[in-house]
This record gives C-alpha cells, structure tokens and sequence, in this order.
C-alpha cells in the first residue's frame, strides 16, 4: 500500500470498521481497496502500528453491485452511482449511507509528562495504551501534562510560546501556577479547597452524551485551588449544596493556534472507578483537540467501546 493512502471508517449503524486504500489517478482519487476490519486491525491502524496480513482474501467478499473484484463492505447502502472501470470503485459503491470516515491522523502524537508529584498522569496515559516521554524541559511535544505538584521548573514564556504555537497543554491542580504565569488573566484561584466529595454539573456537550449530567469528585488534600474566575469555558462545574456550588472545576481555552485545559481535580490513589474513567476521559479529548478527532474517535482508536463506557457512568 506504500503507492497509496490509507483511509478509515465505520459505519454509524452497525459498528462494523474499515480500511480503504486511496490512489490517486489523473488528478481523482479513487478506491482501490476495501477491507472490513477487527477491533484489533483498526486499533493497530488507528496507532499507526503496522497489521500483519491485513488484506488477506478472507477479509474480502465480492462487490455487490458489479461483482467484477473481490471488496468488503457494509450492508447498509440505499444509494449508489456506477461503479468505475478498469477495477476501480466509485465511493458509492462501498459506502453505506451511515458510513463514517474518521478524521486521518498525519502523525502520532508526541506527548510529554512532568514529574508526578499528587497525582501521576503517565500512569493514567499508560494504562490507556498511549506511549508518553518524561518532561525535560524542551517543548518539542504536541501535548504537555503537567502533573499537580510537579518538581520540574517550566519557563512561562516557553509555555505561552509552546500554546500560541499549537500545542495542547494540561494541567491540574496545583498546576494553576503556571497557568497563572503563563497566560495573565486567565484565571484567578486561591489554594484554600478543604478534603471534600463535590457533586459535579457535567456542562461540555461532548461529554455529557457520554457521561451523564451528573458525576461525583472526590477532592482528597487541602488547599487544591479553588477556581474564582476564569475567561476561559466550563466544562465541569461543582454543583449541589457545598460552599464551592457553582464554581468551574474543568475549563479550557484557546490561545493563538493551541488549547489550555485545566482542572481543579488531580488523579488520586482511592479514585473511584468513575473517577477514573472521568480522568480518561477528559485526557481522550485533550487528545482529540490535539488530533482534530472526537472523543468517540480517539476512545475508538484505542479499543473502548463507547456503549460499555456509557453504561458504566450510568451505573450507580
């Protein structure tokens, strides 16, 4: 396939994955291949890792329109045009109607993370299958993680630089300091949270389709900074009866060409298993900005089945 492009999709309707190889001819791009995938086949593509045996003929059935080559394709199509000659397909041949071509990835994602301190994301990264390097004071990255309480010293004009440029930064916590010194105005915050279980307000439209309204978050330490304003946009409020009720706990913002998120929250050691997959979460659409992908592409990439997620935040 080295001649041509690769191109992935899935159909909306039953959940089936695909892989198309592109070529481009006399200025018109053309499918030359089709191939129904396993979750393991797209999650190998999705990250870039090549798959072994990936067209084989088992994986091919014939088209059911012209019948003239060996494709795969999904049973869902209510309109087509000719198919094209000379052994080529027009998009209609192969595409049903539900059919959904994810957002092509130009590179992997080069994600670095700061020294973990009370909280450690790489751990979180890494169980999600995501490779990371250590933070070493270079900003040659697409996403940045700065841990809450990090050890390492982060000049915040290389910081506003590395956003304005492009790049994607989170940061938790007590990592409001940097994003203080960064980035003036942004935020105002004072270190004076108490331990406490907050009922969050779930506000960003992404994630309420997959979590709900409604979450609990559990604030384990003293003095976690307590948002007071911000001129970025909410994605997580505190909610119910506590003295912090209406207060931003998620935010982000974009600066230049890059995004800022920033939660008032760390990933703690007793983090319940919502919690977690609230963590995971919200790190699938930092990387999705990044990416030019939705949560649902990035989850997808990664092997989650987004209807067990669901399910799982439901779950009382």
């Amino acid at each position: 396939m080295a001649d041509g492009k690769i191109v992935l999709a899935h159909c909306e309707k039953t959940g089936k994955k695909f892989c198309m190889e592109v070529r481009r001819n006399c200025g018109t791009d053309s499918v030359v291949n089709f191939v129904e995938l396993t979750d393991a086949e797209y999650k190998a593509l999705f990250s870039e890792i090549s798959s072994e045996g990936l067209c084989s003929a088992q994986n091919l059935l014939p088209c059911r329109y012209c019948g003239s080559r060996k494709v795969a394709g999904c049973s869902c199509n209510r309109r087509r045009n000719q198919c094209r000659k000379k052994g080529e397909y027009d998009f209609q041949c192969l595409y049903c109607d539900s059919l959904s071509v994810d957002p092509p990835r130009s590179s992997k994602r080069k994600i670095y993370v700061t020294s973990a301190c009370f909280d450690n994301i790489g751990e979180v990264l890494t169980a999600m299958g995501l490779q990371y390097s250590a933070f070493s004071g270079s900003f040659d990255c697409d996403i940045l993680f700065i841990n809450c309480g990090t050890s390492d010293r982060i000049d915040p004009r290389m910081l506003e630089a590395f956003v304005k440029n492009g790049g994607c930064l989170y940061a938790s916590d007590l990592a409001s300091s940097f994003i203080a010194s960064a980035f003036p105005g942004m935020i105002s915050y004072e270190n004076e949270g108490v331990p406490c279980r907050l009922a969050a307000d779930v506000v960003d439209t992404e994630l309420l389709q997959i979590t709900g309204r409604h979450i609990d978050i559990e604030f384990d330490l003293s003095g976690w900074s307590v948002l007071k304003k911000t001129q970025g946009r909410v994605l997580l409020k505190a909610s119910g009866n506590s003295k912090y009720a209406g207060r931003p706990i998620m935010i982000s913002f974009t600066y230049g060409k890059g995004v800022v998120f920033y939660t008032s929250f760390h990933n703690h050691t007793q983090a319940s298993e919502k919690e977690k997959l609230l963590l995971q979460l919200l790190l699938a659409k930092q990387i999705g900005t990044s990416s030019d992908q939705s949560v649902e592409q990035v989850l997808a990439g990664m092997g989650i089945n987004i209807t067990v997620l669901k399910d799982k935040f439901r779950q009382r």
